[in-house]
C-alpha cells in the first residue's frame, strides 16, 4: 500500500516530468528552423521566415532613396572595416537617429551585415569597451543614462538603436527605448521609401 507521502511525491515526480516535455517542446519548436531554401528563412534569402524585422528581400537602396524621401543624412561613416557593406550612414528623420547600411545584395546583409547589427542593438548590446567589434561611429550608437540623483559625470550607456530592420540591401537601426518603439521608428521612416 502507498503512504500519502509517497503518493504526493510520485504526482511531484509526474507532474516535473510533465512540465519539464511541455517546456522542452515548446524549445524545440522555437528553435528549430527549415534549412530548404524555399521556406523563407532569412539565411537561406528568403523573406525572414516569420521573422517581422527582415522585409522585402528584392528592394534596393541607396543613400539618396533616403534624401529623397526627406531624411537628412548627416554623417557618413567609413567602412573599410565593416565586413560586407558599401556603406554606412547616421541620418535623422522626424528628429530621431538612426544608421543605415548598405550592401551589394541581401545575401550578403543576411551573411556579414546581421552579426554585427545584433552586436549592437537589444538588451545585450556592447556599445562601450574592448568588445565593440566595429569602433567606427560607436559612440554614436549609444545613450547616456542618468538617474535625477547621478552627478554629471555618471553615466549608464545602453544601446541608442534598440531594435532594426532589414529591406533588400538595407539594415535599417532605429531610435527606441524598447524593441517595439524601434521597429516602429523604423516602420514610420520606411513608409517614406513607399
Amino acid at each position: 500500500m502507498v503512504s500519502e507521502g509517497q503518493g504526493r511525491f510520485g504526482r511531484s515526480i509526474i507532474a516535473s516530468v510533465i512540465l519539464f516535455a511541455a517546456v522542452l517542446a515548446v524549445g524545440m519548436a522555437l528553435g528549430c528552423g527549415s534549412t530548404d531554401p524555399d521556406s523563407g528563412s532569412a539565411a537561406e534569402g528568403g523573406d525572414g521566415g516569420g521573422d517581422p524585422r527582415i522585409r522585402n528581400t528584392d528592394a534596393s537602396y541607396t543613400i539618396d532613396d533616403l534624401k529623397t524621401a526627406g531624411v537628412k543624412a548627416n554623417k557618413d561613416y567609413d567602412v573599410e572595416e565593416l565586413p560586407g557593406a558599401e556603406a554606412a550612414w547616421r541620418v535623422i528623420y522626424n528628429r530621431l537617429d538612426y544608421e543605415v547600411r548598405f550592401y551589394p545584395d541581401h545575401q550578403t546583409l543576411l551573411d556579414e551585415g546581421i552579426p554585427y547589427v545584433e552586436h549592437v542593438t537589444g538588451d545585450d548590446a556592447v556599445v562601450i569597451g574592448d568588445d565593440v567589434i566595429w569602433e567606427e561611429g560607436a559612440k554614436d550608437r549609444r545613450r547616456c543614462s542618468r538617474d535625477a540623483d547621478t552627478p554629471h559625470s555618471g553615466c549608464a550607456y545602453s544601446p541608442r538603436y534598440w531594435d532594426y530592420v532589414v529591406v533588400g540591401n538595407m539594415i535599417l537601426m532605429c531610435e527606441g527605448l524598447e524593441s517595439k518603439q524601434s521597429i516602429e521608428n523604423c516602420d514610420d521612416l520606411l513608409a517614406e521609401l513607399q
